[in-house]
């Protein structure tokens, strides 16, 4: 199986008969604050949808209470990924003046770095397995190696994209919307099957 295009991705998302409503609705939900697991939940729902290979049939339909419960559980996902690296750019800050600086200011930046390359992989698997747990297992984040050529060219078209349609709240929806797809059709051929939900 070819991989996907971004071109493809892109129209993949045109081809929802409620595209427009779709991308509409997520980009004002982005612009308030406090309403913003409601669009990270529903790019969950998407990215569930593509690993499953259910995208063909269009985009998932708007579900209230499942975007917010995928949100929060995506945002603490998301917490909990950074807050190693955050520690250690802390106490760099608070060592400025020691000789500790330069290693822990290194040590924050390699982890962030990594956090940041396993963070889609981790969600995959969450999404994937109906367990949040999956998302820090190590035997599960390791096998990212084994397809990590696949994986990293995925991560980059979408780092590009995001970043090209930064600043902007529609686009960049659909831009989020269009990365998902790509993701979704590469871990969806690595991730295990669903287990036990919590």
């Amino acid at each position: 199986m070819g991989k996907m295009s971004v071109t493809e991705a892109l129209k993949k998302v045109l081809d929802d008969e409620h595209w427009m409503r779709k991308t509409l609705l997520g980009g004002v939900l982005l612009w308030i604050p406090v309403l913003f697991f409601f669009p990270k939940g529903y790019l969950m729902q998407l990215l569930r949808a593509a690993i499953r290979r259910e995208t063909d049939r269009g985009l998932p339909t708007w579900s209230a209470s499942e975007s917010f419960i995928l949100g929060a559980k995506a945002f603490a996902i998301w917490v909990l990924y950074y807050v190693l690296p955050a520690l250690f750019l802390w106490l760099a800050h608070l060592n400025r003046a020691n000789p500790a600086y330069s290693t822990l200011l290194t040590i924050g930046i390699v982890l962030a770095v990594l956090s940041t390359l396993f963070l889609p992989w981790g969600a995959a698997v969450w999404l994937s397995t109906g367990s949040v747990r999956s998302a820090f297992d190590i035997r599960r984040l390791l096998k990212v190696f084994g397809f990590l050529g696949e994986y990293l060219d995925v991560f980059v078209r979408c780092l590009l994209l995001v970043v090209f349609s930064a600043g902007m709240p529609f686009a960049g929806f659909f831009a989020a919307m269009a990365c998902m797809q790509l993701l979704g059709e590469v871990t969806g051929r690595y991730v295990e099957q669903p287990e036990a939900k919590d």
